[in-house]
């Protein structure tokens, strides 16, 4: 997980993070991965795209690809509507734009509040790259950079490319 972000106060470091929303689940990118939220918008499909790919918008005269990151979670897939958001984000050098159900706050979380996934246990958590403890509730904190495995990031920018020379 990047914590550029991480600030020191009081003796301790902090990583704020922009939390948000898929069914009852709490999640967050570190807010250095943020670009912006917007509202739902059209989403044009394109061929030839990994699965969790479901699509591209215009943003301001920009090709933003949209992942479905319920898909990617492992989520019942649900049809989306105007009160979904999109949270543009940094991913692998790449701006893309994450379709979440609603973008709930952004929050200042001091490291001694996050476990990291490697000292969690020995199983695999892909793009999850730690877990916040804020009172009662636990939030999972994704990894931008491994959001898109390699061969879907390969497959997406074929796909942009294929579709940009036609």
């Amino acid at each position: 997980m990047t914590t550029k972000s991480g600030s020191e106060t009081g003796g301790g470091r902090e990583v704020q993070l922009l939390t948000f929303k898929l069914d009852d689940q709490e999640y967050a990118l570190d807010i250095t991965n943020v670009v912006q939220v917007v509202r739902m918008v059209a989403i044009t499909p394109i061929p030839k795209a990994p699965e969790v790919v479901e699509g591209v918008i215009n943003l301001r005269g920009k090709v933003i690809p949209v992942i479905n990151l319920r898909q990617r979670c492992g989520l019942p897939t649900r049809p989306y509507g105007l009160n979904d958001h999109l949270l543009i984000a940094r991913i692998n050098d790449q701006v893309m734009a994450l379709i979440v159900d609603v973008v709930s706050e952004m929050l200042t979380l001091p490291m001694s509040d996050l476990d990291f996934t490697s000292e969690i246990g020995p199983q695999k958590m892909e793009f999850i790259s730690g877990v916040g403890r804020l009172n009662d509730k636990l939030i999972l904190v994704l990894d931008p950079n491994v959001l898109l495995a390699c061969e879907d990031q390969q497959r997406l920018t074929a796909a942009l490319a294929s579709t940009s020379s036609s």
